[in-house]
Protein backbone atom coordinates (compact mmCIF):
# COMPACT_ATOMS: atom_id res chain seq x y z
CA UNK A 1 0.00 0.00 0.00
CA UNK A 2 1.35 3.58 -0.73
CA UNK A 3 1.66 5.89 2.36
CA UNK A 4 1.30 9.75 2.30
CA UNK A 5 3.90 11.64 4.93
CA UNK A 6 1.05 14.19 6.50
CA UNK A 7 2.64 17.32 8.42
CA UNK A 8 0.98 19.79 10.29
CA UNK A 9 0.66 23.48 9.43
CA UNK A 10 4.01 24.34 11.30
CA UNK A 11 5.56 21.76 9.50
CA UNK A 12 5.41 19.10 12.19
CA UNK A 13 5.31 15.58 11.24
CA UNK A 14 1.10 14.51 11.93
CA UNK A 15 0.72 10.95 10.70
CA UNK A 16 0.95 8.42 7.46
CA UNK A 17 -1.77 8.38 5.34
CA UNK A 18 -3.07 6.24 2.43
CA UNK A 19 -2.16 7.59 -1.07
CA UNK A 20 -5.87 7.68 -1.40
CA UNK A 21 -6.73 9.75 2.00
CA UNK A 22 -3.30 11.78 1.04
CA UNK A 23 -4.71 13.18 -2.64
CA UNK A 24 -8.34 13.48 -1.30
CA UNK A 25 -7.07 16.29 1.71
CA UNK A 26 -5.13 17.70 -1.68
CA UNK A 27 -8.13 17.69 -4.08
CA UNK A 28 -10.32 18.81 -1.25
CA UNK A 29 -7.85 22.07 -0.82
CA UNK A 30 -7.21 20.96 3.06
CA UNK A 31 -3.39 20.34 2.21
CA UNK A 32 -0.80 21.14 -0.20
CA UNK A 33 2.08 19.04 -1.68
CA UNK A 34 5.25 19.29 -0.62
CA UNK A 35 7.12 16.63 -1.95
CA UNK A 36 5.74 14.68 -5.61
CA UNK A 37 6.16 11.15 -6.46
CA UNK A 38 8.12 10.56 -9.83
CA UNK A 39 4.79 9.38 -11.37
CA UNK A 40 1.55 10.48 -11.93
CA UNK A 41 -1.81 9.23 -10.50
CA UNK A 42 -3.46 8.50 -14.16
CA UNK A 43 -6.80 8.13 -13.99
CA UNK A 44 -9.73 7.98 -16.70
CA UNK A 45 -10.47 11.69 -16.49
CA UNK A 46 -6.69 12.97 -16.16
CA UNK A 47 -3.26 12.61 -14.74
CA UNK A 48 -2.62 14.06 -11.54
CA UNK A 49 0.45 14.91 -9.29
CA UNK A 50 1.25 11.85 -6.57
CA UNK A 51 1.98 13.16 -3.24
CA UNK A 52 4.42 12.03 -1.18
CA UNK A 53 4.51 14.94 1.93
CA UNK A 54 1.67 17.24 1.91
CA UNK A 55 1.16 19.70 4.33
CA UNK A 56 -2.24 21.02 5.76
CA UNK A 57 -3.31 24.22 5.53
CA UNK A 58 -5.06 24.24 8.71
CA UNK A 59 -3.11 23.11 12.33
CA UNK A 60 -4.77 20.42 13.87
CA UNK A 61 -4.18 19.87 17.70
CA UNK A 62 -3.12 16.29 18.39
CA UNK A 63 -2.18 14.43 20.90
CA UNK A 64 0.00 11.77 19.94
CA UNK A 65 -0.65 7.85 21.13
CA UNK A 66 2.40 6.46 19.07
CA UNK A 67 2.48 3.06 17.35
CA UNK A 68 0.30 0.45 18.33
CA UNK A 69 2.16 -2.56 20.15
CA UNK A 70 1.79 -5.98 17.63
CA UNK A 71 3.27 -8.89 17.05
CA UNK A 72 4.12 -8.37 13.81
CA UNK A 73 5.50 -5.06 14.56
CA UNK A 74 7.78 -6.30 17.37
CA UNK A 75 8.99 -8.59 15.30
CA UNK A 76 10.15 -6.02 12.54
CA UNK A 77 11.45 -4.31 15.39
CA UNK A 78 13.44 -6.62 16.38
CA UNK A 79 15.08 -7.71 13.05
CA UNK A 80 12.66 -11.67 13.32
CA UNK A 81 15.51 -12.85 15.54
CA UNK A 82 15.46 -13.91 19.18
CA UNK A 83 16.76 -11.19 21.45
CA UNK A 84 18.14 -13.74 23.78
CA UNK A 85 20.06 -16.06 21.25
CA UNK A 86 19.66 -14.68 17.95
CA UNK A 87 17.71 -17.63 16.56
CA UNK A 88 15.51 -16.95 13.93
CA UNK A 89 13.19 -20.48 13.84
CA UNK A 90 10.09 -20.87 16.11
CA UNK A 91 9.72 -17.05 17.14
CA UNK A 92 7.17 -15.90 19.42
CA UNK A 93 6.54 -12.68 22.07
CA UNK A 94 8.16 -12.28 25.25
CA UNK A 95 7.27 -9.96 28.10
CA UNK A 96 10.72 -8.80 30.39
CA UNK A 97 8.75 -8.77 33.15
CA UNK A 98 6.33 -11.38 33.05
CA UNK A 99 2.26 -10.17 32.93
CA UNK A 100 1.80 -12.19 35.91
CA UNK A 101 4.23 -10.25 37.83
CA UNK A 102 2.28 -6.68 36.69
CA UNK A 103 4.44 -6.84 33.15
CA UNK A 104 2.26 -4.50 30.39
CA UNK A 105 1.97 -5.12 26.70
CA UNK A 106 4.33 -2.11 25.71
CA UNK A 107 6.84 -1.59 23.39
CA UNK A 108 9.57 -1.80 25.91
CA UNK A 109 8.76 -4.51 27.50
CA UNK A 110 8.26 -7.04 24.74
CA UNK A 111 10.59 -8.74 22.70
CA UNK A 112 11.23 -11.25 20.08
CA UNK A 113 12.01 -14.81 21.46
CA UNK A 114 12.25 -18.47 20.35
CA UNK A 115 9.74 -20.64 22.02
CA UNK A 116 13.13 -22.54 23.40
CA UNK A 117 14.60 -19.47 25.14
CA UNK A 118 11.06 -18.62 26.21
CA UNK A 119 10.70 -22.00 27.85
CA UNK A 120 14.35 -21.32 29.39
CA UNK A 121 13.18 -17.91 31.03
CA UNK A 122 9.57 -19.34 32.32
CA UNK A 123 7.75 -16.60 34.35
CA UNK A 124 10.97 -14.96 35.56
CA UNK A 125 13.00 -11.50 34.65
CA UNK A 126 16.30 -12.56 32.29
CA UNK A 127 18.23 -11.47 35.18
CA UNK A 128 16.15 -14.52 37.55
CA UNK A 129 16.49 -17.20 34.22
CA UNK A 130 20.21 -16.07 34.07
CA UNK A 131 20.02 -14.83 30.27
CA UNK A 132 21.06 -11.53 28.96
CA UNK A 133 19.02 -9.42 26.26
CA UNK A 134 21.10 -8.49 23.16
CA UNK A 135 18.95 -5.91 22.27
CA UNK A 136 17.82 -2.71 24.13
CA UNK A 137 13.84 -3.01 23.76
CA UNK A 138 12.87 0.56 22.22
CA UNK A 139 9.08 1.98 21.41
CA UNK A 140 9.16 3.13 17.26
CA UNK A 141 8.14 6.49 16.11
CA UNK A 142 5.36 6.85 13.38
CA UNK A 143 8.09 7.61 10.65
CA UNK A 144 10.10 4.56 12.25
CA UNK A 145 11.53 1.33 9.60
CA UNK A 146 8.76 -0.96 11.96
CA UNK A 147 5.76 1.24 10.48
CA UNK A 148 6.91 1.72 7.31
CA UNK A 149 10.18 1.69 5.18
CA UNK A 150 9.26 4.11 2.39
CA UNK A 151 7.65 6.55 5.04
CA UNK A 152 11.16 6.51 6.96
CA UNK A 153 13.36 7.79 3.71
CA UNK A 154 10.86 10.18 2.42
CA UNK A 155 10.86 11.14 6.58
CA UNK A 156 14.33 11.54 5.81
CA UNK A 157 14.99 13.04 2.48
CA UNK A 158 12.41 15.74 3.36
CA UNK A 159 14.11 16.73 6.33
CA UNK A 160 17.72 16.77 3.77
CA UNK A 161 15.70 18.69 1.42
CA UNK A 162 14.52 21.55 3.97
CA UNK A 163 17.45 21.63 5.53
CA UNK A 164 18.99 22.40 2.14
CA UNK A 165 16.80 25.31 1.12
CA UNK A 166 17.10 26.56 4.72
CA UNK A 167 21.25 27.16 4.15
Amino acid sequence: METVLVLNSDYSPLNVTTLRRGFVLVDKGKAEILKKGDEDIITTIGNFVRPLVIRLLNYVRYRSKGVKVSRKRVFRRDGHQCGYCGSKKNLTLDHILPKSRGGLNTWENMVTCCSRCNSLKDNRTPEEAGMKLKIKPYKPTVFSVVVSETVENIWEDFQQDLSKSFL
